[in-house]
């Protein structure tokens, strides 16, 4: 007989986008990307209107996800029109915010003193000490609490990290350029998300998160680094007429690697999903393609003779992979896995983490001179 999965119990906070594709994606049946030891259901959703909630279950889950349609759990999504309804529902047992960047903060929280797991998504606070007191807060409950940098688990990155730091593809690494960019700059209203100052808009904390991950774990997370900070962290930042940043660019240093990552950001132009994300070494280099969010497959170089100065290369070598949906069913699988195994973070996007790239932005934001609008900031470094 074929063992039961865990079944993650899903709250979901917020009817927008981001909240949608999560939807969508944990109602894939879990065999089609070889998952069997673990399962989601959506028990409940929320929004500030209640029919919004209803439209969001009607649209996208009507018959709850893969849990509930396979037959695992007998209830079905119930939509409230609070916030805290949910959290406050039997059948939740952990909460995904997908709420806007502003409210990240006060949703997890009142998810985590709800007594509730919490994935909260990127950014998973707008500065560092909201981020420490919603660790302190799950720490002090033991309670499970992760970002949502899905990044982290698709299998495109885990397959170049793994190229990199353990099969020596392009030997010893040298430098790594990432950009993730939006050409929103007079496309979109000063009402957007991504331009409002009322809404701490700006490409630093919406999609600076994902040029940021690939040097947490291709350079941080390399063997030889042994999980060393970076050393020197530099930036330079270009704001709009509204006060968010419209182009942001850092460098961070690795010196245990010799190794430097240049990454940038902007809501001035599309990113290049021919290679988002360049990571050149001793004996060749790898191009990630697709969105550097989503990455979708990867071409190796490699150098005919690494001793010589602007080495030839070998034919290019492809790897690609195709993605059901959007695939936010990974991260969503792990955490699964985190809540089975009883554990309070996971390993692979541990809190520290999130603690580290949360400063580097908030000395990036200050290097930059873009303080948040009185009011946004729930709790502010002293």
């Amino acid at each position: 007989m074929t063992a039961q999965p865990f079944v993650a119990q899903w709250g979901i906070l917020g009817c927008g986008w981001i909240s949608s594709e999560f939807a969508k994606d944990i109602s894939f049946p879990t065999t089609s990307r070889g998952t069997t030891d673990v399962s989601h259901a959506i028990a409940a959703v929320g929004s500030r209107s209640l029919p919004k909630a209803e439209e969001f279950i009607k649209k996208w889950c009507p018959d709850g996800a893969i849990a509930q349609k396979e037959g695992h759990v007998k209830f079905a999504p119930k939509a409230y029109g609070s916030y805290k309804e949910v959290v406050d529902d039997p059948n939740v047992n952990i909460v995904y915010v997908g709420t806007m960047n502003i409210a990240h903060y006060e949703d997890a929280k009142l998810a985590l003193e709800g007594n509730k797991h919490c994935l909260v998504e990127k950014p998973a606070s707008l500065n560092a000490a909201e981020w420490n007191h919603l660790v302190s807060i799950a720490r002090a409950k033991k309670l499970f609490l992760m970002e949502g940098v899905w990044t982290r688990f698709n299998p495109m990155m885990l397959a170049v990290q793994k190229a990199v730091h353990e099969d020596d593809v392009i030997g010893e690494i040298r430098c790594m350029y990432s950009d993730h960019s939006m050409d929103v700059y007079k496309k979109r209203p000063d009402t957007d998300r991504l331009l409002s100052a009322e809404l701490a808009g700006g490409c630093l904390l919406d999609i600076g998160p994902y040029p940021m991950v690939w040097t947490m774990m291709i350079l941080y997370r390399h063997p030889k680094n042994q999980r060393t900070p970076a050393e020197k962290l530099g930036s330079t930042m270009m704001k709009y007429h509204t006060g968010v940043d419209l182009a942001t660019g850092f460098t961070m240093t690795f010196p245990k690697l010799n190794a430097i990552a240049y990454c940038t950001t902007n809501l001035l132009s599309c990113v290049q999903q021919k290679q988002n994300t360049r990571i050149v070494g001793s004996k060749g280099e790898i191009l990630v393609h697709g969105y550097t969010s989503r990455p979708t497959g990867y071409t190796i170089r490699r150098f005919i003779d690494p001793e010589s100065e602007g080495a030839k290369c070998h034919p290019d070598e492809e790897v690609k992979h195709d993605i059901q949906g959007f695939g936010l069913y990974w991260e969503a699988d792990e955490v699964a896995r985190c809540l089975r195994d009883g554990k309070t973070e996971c390993e692979r996007m541990p809190l520290e983490e999130t603690t580290m790239t949360m400063k580097y932005f908030d000395q990036i934001r200050k290097e930059g001179g873009y303080e948040f609008l009185p009011g946004l900031e729930k709790v502010k470094s002293e």
